[in-house]
């Protein structure tokens, strides 16, 4: 088994923000020393023997695909600065527009969006992309009030769930289990809060409050699971009889959560692959390639810290680093 491996970037989707990001991304990798291990000589561009293909879109944003199924979590390409990794936050940041063209090349269609929790670096794009696909978005009262708040997407679409919902469609399942925000060195997080009815058409982002973090399960033909956590938290007795293949599992702040990839690896059975996601500095450009929070935050940042300790509580997992955005790696 290869793990903490960066996953080589001939195998990748071309694009040419990819490409772009690509002349910086080798420098100062933050997994230089962690991923040094052999590379597997396999094509990551087309669906592996599962069917399944998993694109990162940078933060906690994904686009996973199987059959004629496409499904997305936390979709956005905003990037913008709000002095949140500068020590100068304001929730008066405008959110900006979407990034039409941008979201236009890299998301063509889209059947279900879940929605991980509510902050502008999870949700500021879905409803122009909920808009433009059609798809069904899944998430918490609050996300289902902004998303109405919005007047983009149909009500019929929207479905909102609270934890514990195990929804049947074609050939595959979503399950919805009760989350938890990961915590700074304060045992706090940046806008917390709830809506409860229909607020005003969000303009800041201090207007995207958390509003309860969801995990999700995804299970194809009854045998394949892809677990699904955008925050380095999680309610341990809620992962009853979680057993995923493939894991995407956010890591800024874990060392702030006791004994956290030991208890999250046991909880989910020690899965065969994990995709770290929600570690790369989102508010630089896509064009400065991908890079881990040491810089801000030390210890509590590095990516490499949590690939070793997934690693050495669970041996025989495969972990999967991307190098750039809007790579694909096949399973």
């Amino acid at each position: 088994m290869c793990f903490g491996e960066i996953v080589n970037r001939r195998r990748f989707l071309a694009s040419s923000l990819a490409a772009a990001a690509a002349a910086t991304a080798a420098v100062g990798s933050p997994l230089s020393a962690a991923a040094a291990d052999d590379e597997q000589d396999r094509d990551e561009k087309g669906p592996g023997a599962a069917g399944v293909k998993f694109t990162w879109f940078g933060t906690n944003g994904w686009e996973i695909t199987f059959g004629k199924r496409t499904i997305l979590i936390d979709p956005w390409f905003g990037r913008f600065d709000s002095g949140f990794f500068s020590g100068r936050f304001n929730p008066n940041t405008p959110l900006p527009a979407p990034r039409e063209e941008l979201i236009a090349k890299h998301v063509r269609k889209a059947d279900h969006i879940l929605i991980g929790h509510g902050h502008w670096d999870h949700m500021a794009d879905i409803p122009f992309i909920a808009r433009n696909t059609g798809a069904m978005v899944i998430g918490s009262e609050t996300h289902a009030n902004v998303l109405r708040a919005t007047g983009q997407v149909q009500e019929g679409k929207i479905v909102q769930v609270k934890g514990g919902e195990f929804m049947e469609f074609d050939g595959y399942t979503i399950e919805v289990f009760p989350g938890l925000h990961s915590l700074g060195p304060t045992k706090k997080f940046s806008v917390p809060g709830h809506r409860f009815s229909v607020p005003p058409t969000p303009a800041v982002v201090g207007d995207l409050p958390e509003g309860d973090s969801l995990i999700y399960q995804i299970t194809i033909a009854e045998k394949f699971r892809i677990f699904l956590m955008s925050t380095a938290n999680f309610i341990e007795r809620a992962l009853t009889e979680v057993q995923p293949d493939v894991a995407l599992v956010a890591s800024i702040f874990s060392n702030q959560i006791h004994d956290y990839a030991r208890r999250l690896m046991n909880s989910l059975h020690k899965p065969k692959v994990v995709l770290p996601t929600h570690w790369d500095n989102f508010e630089k450009p896509f064009e400065a390639g991908p890079k881990d929070l040491t810089d801000v935050f030390g210890e509590a940042g590095s990516l490499t810290t949590f690939v070793n300790q997934v690693r050495t509580v669970s041996p025989r997992t495969r972990v999967v680093v991307f190098q750039d955005f809007f790579q694909s790696f096949a399973a």
